[in-house]
């Protein structure tokens, strides 16, 4: 009786190391939404000049960043890492797109985004808009970004801004978001993941 007993505490033990494992191992970087979140209704443009709305995040993956052309160090290395995790997806049977928005629209173009984020890769794409527009958008993700002014006043300032990449789903809706440090083989594993737990 009592070897029943410890037999069978030691199998509930045993499974229960099994499975934390296996929570630990299916566990995600990204912060994940138990139930993606709907996008409230907002209207950018991109660097081709087309509308970028809530139906623009439909039909595909997106993995979307806030960020600016004349950032010195975060958005370069933050697009040569979106690039990165581009290459490791290219096997995945899916539609995915990788967007830069700008938090610098008054620098930031059209044709300014075009040239600076295709030259990561020629199937990024740039988006814009007023500020009011911005905030259509940022507001709903919790995007803060602040103009820090120079010293001489000059046009050469800088951007403070969340660095933290957004995942939306082909519904258009808010799926996940990855924060800093960023790493492409985590992204793409996680990524991986995520779409596995939807099919």
């Amino acid at each position: 009786m009592i070897i029943a007993v410890l037999a069978t505490a030691a199998g509930i033990w045993f499974a229960r190391l099994v499975l934390q494992r296996t929570v630990v191992e299916d566990e995600l970087a990204a912060t994940r939404f138990p139930v993606a979140r709907e996008i409230q209704p907002f209207e950018l443009v991109d660097h081709n000049h087309a509308v970028f709305n809530n139906a623009a995040l439909q039909q595909r993956w997106s993995f979307v960043f806030f960020g600016y052309t004349y950032c010195p160090d975060v958005c370069p290395t933050t697009l040569s890492v979106l690039n990165s995790i581009a290459q490791r997806l290219q096997d995945v049977d899916e539609d995915i797109r990788f967007v830069m928005v700008t938090v610098d629209p008054q620098r930031d173009t059209p044709e300014r985004l075009a040239e600076y984020v295709t030259y990561f890769n020629g199937d990024f794409l740039g988006v814009t808009g007023s500020d009011q527009e911005l905030e259509q958008l940022t507001r709903q993700l919790g995007i803060l970004y602040n103009r820090v002014e120079s010293e001489n006043g000059s046009e050469n300032y800088l951007v403070d801004h969340t660095a933290a990449v957004f995942l939306f789903d082909p519904d258009g809706r808010y799926h996940a978001v990855f924060t800093p440090p960023l790493s492409a083989e985590n992204i793409a594993g996680d990524f991986r993941k995520m779409l596995k737990a939807t099919q």
